[in-house]
């Protein structure tokens, strides 16, 4: 079984349940628990399967800018955790409306044996309470290397799944 699969698994077993996530301050994250690194390094999991989640020894706290692309569309969004849950909000360009869309959503933090995971739900138009009709929930799985390096994926519950730039936001 392929790394996307494995992680298509385990996000499909949680169906709508939620994750939690570590502290994380490897190039301006950090941990403070073990995670495990991926098995290899070169490849780029288009999906993820994680086994059993478990809530977090340490809460999150910041702001990042995270950035990713599902089927040749970029996503711009800015993370804001506030200890084990927070709040993302994502511009892209939507191509069911032929234009830019904004979405705001709910993000909370677990533990796992691949490492943190931010699972997100409630996705609604940006500044609003309307639920969004298409759009679906960002699930996000960090890793920290040996060398302290950091390791993003995202991987929706449709098994759409991309690397993630990641900036900190100060």
């Amino acid at each position: 079984m392929n790394f996307k699969q494995i992680i298509s698994i385990g996000f499909l077993a949680l169906g709508a349940g939620f994750f939690s996530i570590k502290t994380v301050n490897a190039q301006g994250l950090s941990v403070k628990a073990s995670v495990s690194a991926p098995s290899t390094a070169a490849s780029q999991p288009s999906s993820f399967t994680i086994a059993q989640l478990t809530e977090p020894n340490s809460p999150l706290y910041g702001n990042w800018k995270l950035t990713f692309s599902i089927d040749g569309i970029i996503y711009e969004s800015i993370l804001r955790m506030q200890g084990y849950s927070g709040t993302t909000r994502t511009r892209y360009f939507n191509p069911n409306t032929g234009k830019p869309d904004v979405v705001d959503q709910t993000m909370e933090l677990k533990s796992s044996s691949s490492g943190l995971i931010l699972l997100g739900y409630n996705p609604v138009y940006g500044g609003t309470t309307l639920r969004h009709p298409t759009y679906i929930p960002d699930n996000f799985l960090f890793q920290i290397r040996p060398d302290g390096s950091l390791i993003v994926f995202t991987c929706d519950r449709n098994k759409r799944c991309s690397s993630v730039d990641l900036e900190v936001i100060r």
